[in-house]
């Protein structure tokens, strides 16, 4: 079931796609800039995810490896995918970049989307 969907003008645009599930695992994948722009994206994407959560999907990886950038508007989302997750029984597993792992950590949001390396 993958979804693809592309933001931006100009320049580099953002990346969100779905993927999965793949045994129990389902992928929400970002790369790029991921702004205000985006958030609309990730918050389709996120919806797609817990939609299958009823489809035997056990856990949900939040690739974020990728990711230039990442504004407050596009961790909106991510918290929310994470928090359905949950209420679902869904281990959330989040793999950031270096400058995602940053605004995670200085947004206090650490615990919400716990990480992983």
């Amino acid at each position: 079931m993958p979804t693809h969907a592309d933001s931006g003008a100009g320049g580099t645009a953002a990346r969100v796609h779905v993927t999965g599930p793949v045994g129990a695992t389902m992928t929400l994948a970002a790369s790029g800039p991921l702004d205000a722009a985006a958030a609309g994206r990730l918050e389709a994407a996120s919806d797609a995810v817990v939609r299958h959560a009823a489809e035997g999907v056990g856990a949900v990886v939040v690739d974020l490896t990728a990711v230039t950038h990442l504004t407050l508007e596009a961790l909106k989302p991510l918290v929310s995918l994470a928090r359905a997750c949950r209420t679902a029984g869904l281990e959330v597993h989040v793999v950031p970049s270096p400058t995602a792992r940053k605004k995670i950590e200085l947004t206090g949001l650490a615990e919400v989307l716990q990480q992983t390396s």
